[in-house]
């Protein structure tokens, strides 16, 4: 927080040039000005101290006094001094001698090194009612003045107190710095203003496309409100920049593809983050075995049935059967009896049974007969087993195989 506090400084200290004060300080007071700030330019910063000593003490309350107490504060401040820095600026403050935004640029000052000292509502106190007061004719007081107030309740987790003034800030800067938008879109996401976080990462992506956080955050506000169809949509392109691969923020976009009845584009996606995750070192086999289940499934969807044979047994070749099941139903008679060369011990019957088919489907008689007669000794397919080979020596006996 003191740095960010501290980054609001050079912005909101900002008094005017000491030309603008010419015609209502004395000769002696604007040369003893002039001459300080000539020293401060040169970074004499003590002797700069001991040059307005004298006026510190002795002057009369009014403006030339107010302008030494300002120069005096910003020379401690340059010197790492807060204390001293907040004694000049609180005892210039306390003349009442500035008004408008000139006072509600040194009560900023001063708000801001009470907040460095952790002391909030101090600086509220003290800011609050400068920016209250009525800025001058055309004029609008600093937006980093409001900023200030926002950061003070930030500080106290007070988000609902908090977004107006950063609001207001807004509303008076010319140009909206990204870390304000960021902050605001954190304040909607702690009141569960979901609607308006959403709205305030889209102006956050489209200030920096190239920031994954902010594309998961829009992503996190849409998924908040169940549009599912919109973070679907905020996910491909953060997807498609690069932004996501290989994290889970991928993953569910996959499953949001699958859930919006995308199944083949899921599956591609999937197949890919799959084949990418396998290649680096330290991947969890079992989080990668879930993954491949999930593609087999899409697969199905997609009607790829012939893909998703071969995504289950690489998966787990106790899925053999099944597996075969489904090369049988794509007429994919190839990778039937790939599977079934590679898994032999593990077939069923039944199973037995379509890889004995596709050799018949390949006039293969012999492979067939052999097929069939291993699925005769299976308890769940020796009857149909037995049919066929009956019907297989009747057809050679009629010469017809």
């Amino acid at each position: 927080m003191n740095r960010l506090v501290y980054s609001l400084i050079c912005l909101v200290l900002l008094f005017p040039g000491l030309s603008t004060y010419a015609s209502t300080l004395s000769e002696r007071q604007y040369r003893l000005l002039e001459k300080a700030q000539e020293l401060v330019a040169e970074e004499s910063y003590q002797e700069a101290l001991e040059e307005t000593q004298d006026a510190a003490d002795d002057w009369d309350a009014g403006l030339g006094l107010v302008l030494i107490l300002q120069l005096r504060g910003q020379v401690y401040q340059m010197l790492d001094q807060p204390e001293k820095t907040l004694e000049s600026y609180e005892r210039a403050l306390s003349l009442d001698v500035l008004e408008g935004t000139r006072r509600s640029a040194l009560a900023a000052a001063v708000a801001q090194l009470y907040l460095i000292g952790s002391q909030p509502m101090k600086a509220r106190d003290i800011l609050i009612p400068a920016l209250q007061a009525p800025a001058g004719d055309g004029l609008n007081h600093a937006p980093q003045a409001y900023v200030i107030v926002a950061i003070s309740y930030q500080t106290q987790e007070r988000w609902r107190e908090f977004l107006p003034w950063l609001v207001q800030a807004e509303a008076y800067a010319t140009s909206i710095p990204e870390n304000w938008l960021a902050m605001r879109a954190a304040a909607e996401f702690q009141i569960r203003d979901f609607a308006a976080a959403e709205v305030t990462m889209k102006r956050l992506v489209e200030r920096a496309p190239d920031k994954r956080n902010y594309w998961v955050q829009l992503a996190a506000a849409q998924q908040f409100q169940e549009k599912q169809a919109q973070q679907l949509v905020t996910l491909e392109i953060a997807h498609q920049r690069g932004l996501i691969a290989g994290s889970s923020e991928e993953l569910l976009m996959i499953q949001l593809q699958g859930a919006q009845d995308m199944p083949a584009r899921a599956a591609r996606n999937l197949e890919q983050r799959i084949s990418e995750l396998s290649s680096v070192e330290g991947s969890s086999e079992e989080g990668l075995d879930d993954e491949r289940r999930l593609l087999s499934a899409y697969q199905r969807q997609a009607r790829d049935l012939a893909a998703a044979a071969e995504t289950m047994v690489s998966n787990d070749s106790s899925s053999v059967n099944e597996a075969i099941q489904l090369a049988m139903m794509d007429g994919d008679c190839d990778l039937v009896r790939e599977l079934s060369r590679s898994h032999t011990r593990k077939l069923e019957g039944l199973t037995m049974i379509s890889v004995a088919q596709c050799s018949l489907n390949g006039s293969d008689t012999a492979s067939a007969r052999e097929w069939f007669q291993r699925a005769s000794e299976k308890s769940d397919s020796a009857v149909v087993a037995s049919q066929w080979l009956t019907y297989l020596s009747d057809l050679q006996k009629a010469g017809l195989r």
